[in-house]
């Protein structure tokens, strides 16, 4: 048995709600995932982890700071230490569109860093690790231009370029898989998407289109783990063999703010392996919506309802539905003091949205919207005259907060 820890989207670098932190001189927000990543490395010291798979997105770019590189870099130094090898595969935020630059942890394969590997294309190799050796089938961010000639792109749509590339990475795989040794274990790790998997806040983090791959594609047989990233939730698509989606090490948005966050412990063995995900301590974000239209006394409904939640440490944002009368007597200023005493990380946003009259009618037979709400609201309405899932609708009104810069 062969133990591994199974990471991926680090995202090392997102500086969102938070501040600079006086004592590092670092942003609270960066140091957050670097202490996910800490808190990842140590349980793969403490139990005896013999090898690391970093499944793409180190960064949360193609260009890190030399910070961000030395942060990153001294946590690997810590596996090399311990004698760890660690495989890393690149993922879309660390591979530059452009033909001939480097990508974003290329420097690591450059000084031929001892015990790391770096794959930025289709390939397959055999790692010796302290129990063993390893098969890995390795299947990073694929762009069109790293598997077509511009003659073979020219001619075909977009829709058949994905198609062409699909076809291009399930040929590899299935032959990769042939040639594989039936006595050694073997993995496949990818950063991509894979169909059936639930998304996560990669969604608005990715520009365009993903190329989905298909789920038989990476389900052979003959594998005995396959190691994704690219969704930031944690998520397992099948079990012969195990197909898991390690999810993102801490929460980047409040579209994230119910998942758990942590990686995956793997017993690899031929034909037995068994997994478990681990949780690590991610910074808490918590949407805290209060409803006062109905009430006498709103700010004591406020006050109640924030006095209800654990506020401390955590990513804090308040949306208050009030009447146009109610709106007036409620000062932003004195709801954010109110929520300051409970000592949040940061609050991200204190709104009060008004919705005037007693009905709304939405998209009426004139095709107009009646005045008084705001965009936010209107979509809440609209989302909800339309029936639309729950969790859709909760995903859509993150993403229209972030557009509309109330988080």
């Amino acid at each position: 048995m062969i133990k591994i820890l199974h990471l991926a989207d680090l995202h090392i670098g997102i500086e969102n709600y938070g501040r600079i932190d006086p004592q590092s001189g670092m942003h609270t927000r960066l140091l957050d995932f670097l202490h996910r990543f800490d808190e990842a490395i140590d349980l793969a010291l403490d139990e005896g982890v013999q090898l690391v798979l970093i499944a793409g997105d180190v960064y949360k770019n193609r260009q890190p700071n030399p910070t961000h590189q030395r942060e990153f870099a001294r946590r690997i130094g810590r596996l090399q230490a311990a004698h760890i090898p660690v495989v890393i595969i690149t993922g879309n935020h660390d591979m530059s569109p452009a033909m001939g630059r480097a990508h974003a942890v290329e420097i690591f394969d450059t000084l031929q860093v001892a015990g790391v590997t770096i794959i930025d294309r289709l390939r397959s190799i055999t790692i010796e690790t302290a129990a063993g050796a390893v098969q890995i089938i390795a299947v990073p961010w694929v762009t069109h231009h790293a598997l077509l000639t511009r003659e073979e792109m020219r001619h075909l749509s977009f829709g058949q370029l994905d198609d062409e590339v699909r076809r291009r990475i399930a040929q590899f795989i299935e032959r990769t898989v042939a040639d594989l040794q039936p006595d050694l274990p073997a993995v496949l790790i990818a950063h991509a998407s894979v169909d059936g998997a639930t998304l996560g806040a990669e969604r608005n983090l990715t520009l365009g289109k993903d190329l989905v791959l298909s789920r038989s594609s990476v389900a052979h047989a003959a594998l005995d783990y396959v190691a994704l990233g690219h969704i930031h939730r944690h998520q397992s698509l099948g079990e012969h063999p195990p197909i898991v989606y390690a999810g993102s090490i801490e929460r980047i948005d409040f579209g994230e703010r119910n998942e758990d966050k942590g990686c995956v412990i793997v017993e690899l063995a031929k034909g037995n392996t068994r997994w478990a995900f681990r949780k690590l301590a991610a910074r808490a974000f918590i949407q805290l919506d209060v409803d006062v239209r109905n009430s006498s006394d709103p700010t004591a409904r406020i006050v109640a309802a924030i006095a209800k939640q654990p506020l401390n440490g955590a990513v804090v944002r308040l949306t208050v539905a009030a009447t146009a009368a109610q709106a007036a007597q409620l000062r932003p200023e004195a709801l954010r003091e109110q929520l300051e005493q409970s000592d949040p990380a940061v609050i991200a946003g204190v709104n009060v949205e008004v919705e005037r009259g007693e009905r709304v009618r939405l998209a009426g037979a004139d095709g107009t919207l009646l005045h008084g709400l705001t965009p936010l609201r209107a979509l809440e309405l609209y989302l909800g005259r339309t029936n639309t899932d729950p969790q859709r609708t909760a995903a859509l009104l993150d993403a229209a907060r972030e557009l509309l810069g109330e988080g």
